[in-house]
């Protein structure tokens, strides 16, 4: 079985009835990927903490009742006999403390659910007979910034900050783990934004929160440039990945899931545009749409770029969205979800409309 690099989504028939263990399923990209594995008929088993990741949740508004939900510490043991019992072929690990500023003034947690979380998921794989798959997602940010971008796979591991060396020694462990038959790699994504994030720290959700409320944003970045791409994307890279690992395909241990150079942009571009969507969204904003913060107690690199052209080589991928389309279909979710639209029902919307952007531009 091989896949088809013109038409790179998901297969159906590899999905269908395939058992996927999924850390991190009521997170923002987590419950995301649940329901599009649903979608394609897999049997998904989910385990996240007890605590809903953010008021409001994702998860909860999606309601997903035929996925069986585990809520244990991924950085213990506490769960493997569930995992064992549910035998899973495909295992997705997007468990993490996902968030820079939490690493900084909790950097134990941070290490303990990024290093430990990924050496109980890994360890797990590779004791499973059942396991053909296992990709461990980790960060753009796990790159030395002291080298110039954009990061290939080739690029130095590094990271100033404790999420950013959390996630790169997440990479290490990965990479050095010495036994087991279960295939594996990591995969690299870039700043990932879409409807139903709630999380705090992060550009979309402070900037709905901010402006809902009549107030500027505070930036504490605005010059910063990121790869900011839709939330779907780099999903669709994860689920294509694990297909090519579980069916034996030659593919290369990490890949980079990012947008195009081009479509690279300043924290302050994006805000800019996004205050233009907002307004033909009839949405009233706040006179200044972003103030900047007067200082931070942590560092960010100024640049974060990726070259994903091992993922294009190798798997087919690359992004068919733009930053802009980006930024409008998350604006558009928030406002719809605002009307009354149910989370399912914009999810459903947006992922067939984006299953057939994709199929429009690789046909």
């Amino acid at each position: 079985m091989s896949l088809n690099p013109r038409n790179p989504l998901p297969d159906p028939s590899f999905w269908r009835g395939r058992r996927v263990l999924l850390t991190g399923h009521t997170g923002f990209k987590g419950a995301w990927l649940a329901y599009w594995l649903r979608s394609l008929g897999a049997e998904v088993l989910g385990i996240s903490l007890p605590a809903a990741p953010s008021v409001p949740s994702l998860w909860e508004q999606l309601a997903l009742a035929d996925v069986h939900d585990l809520r244990a510490d991924i950085a213990s043991d506490v769960w493997s006999a569930a995992g064992t019992k549910f035998r899973p072929e495909v295992v997705l690990h997007l468990a993490a403390q996902a968030l820079v500023p939490v690493g900084y003034s909790h950097p134990y947690e941070t290490f303990h659910s990024n290093v430990l979380g990924t050496i109980e998921v890994v360890r797990f794989a590779c004791q499973t007979p059942s396991v053909l798959a296992t990709v461990v997602i980790t960060t753009d940010k796990v790159y030395d910034t002291r080298q110039r971008g954009p990061h290939s796979e080739a690029s130095f591991l590094g990271g100033t900050d404790p999420y950013a060396a959390s996630k790169a020694a997440a990479e290490l462990v990965v990479g050095s783990w010495p036994t087991g038959v279960a295939r594996r790699g990591t995969a690299r994504a870039g700043n990932v934004i879409g409807g139903g994030d709630w999380a705090p720290d992060r550009l979309i959700p402070d900037l709905v929160r901010a402006w809902s409320a009549g107030a500027s944003l505070v930036l504490r970045n605005p010059a910063g440039i990121r790869p900011w791409q839709h939330v779907l994307e780099p999903l669709r890279g994860y689920l294509v990945y694990a297909e090519a690992l579980a069916v034996g395909e030659s593919v290369a241990p990490s890949y980079n899931f990012g947008p195009a150079g081009m479509e690279e942009a300043s924290t302050q571009d994006v805000v800019a545009y996004a205050a233009d969507i907002w307004s033909e969204l009839g949405e009233r904003g706040p006179e200044a749409a972003w103030t900047t913060a007067a200082s931070t107690t942590y560092r960010e690199a100024s640049e974060l770029t990726l070259d994903s052209t091992l993922a294009k080589q190798d798997l087919g991928w690359s992004g068919v969205l733009d930053w802009k389309q980006a930024v409008t279909l998350a604006l558009r979710w928030y406002g719809d979800f605002e009307s009354g639209r149910p989370a399912s029902e914009l999810v459903g919307a947006q992922l067939q409309t984006y299953q057939s952007e994709v199929k429009g531009t690789w046909l």
